[in-house]
């Protein structure tokens, strides 16, 4: 299956530290599973190997309205599922809470921590 990750609009569960690894969890990661087709799924987690951030993690939970990997000279606003980069990265992601995480890394990881089960919407 081929899905990535779209920052706006994901909603983060929590965030938390050993050492210097930094875990983003999510409630509900907004993936793209074709061109046409989104949805929600509750098993993804973002892993920050080497890192160290500017933000008070208690503050870095709930909806995103923005965010974006810099590797390199690229930026990403989607990572493909799973994802591994090969060398140091940036990670923002803008909270909609006002919190604004920046995570300077020597690797991130992001992958689904399950199975991955997807729903269009979480509305009740």
């Amino acid at each position: 299956m081929h899905a990535s990750l779209e920052f706006h609009d994901s909603e983060v569960r929590s965030t938390d530290a050993q050492a210097d690894t930094l875990r983003i969890i999510f409630s509900a990661a907004f993936v793209r599973v074709a061109p046409d087709q989104v949805g929600y799924a509750q098993s993804v987690e973002i892993q920050c190997l080497g890192a160290h951030w500017n933000a008070r993690l208690a503050d870095c939970m709930g909806r995103l309205s923005g965010g974006r990997l810099l590797v390199g000279d690229s930026v990403l606003s989607s990572l493909a599922l799973p994802y591994a980069s090969t060398g140091p990265v940036r990670l923002e992601l803008q909270f909609s809470n006002g919190a604004q995480l920046q995570v300077h890394a020597q690797s991130l990881v992001c992958g689904f921590t399950g199975d991955p089960k997807f729903v269009e919407s979480f509305a009740c």
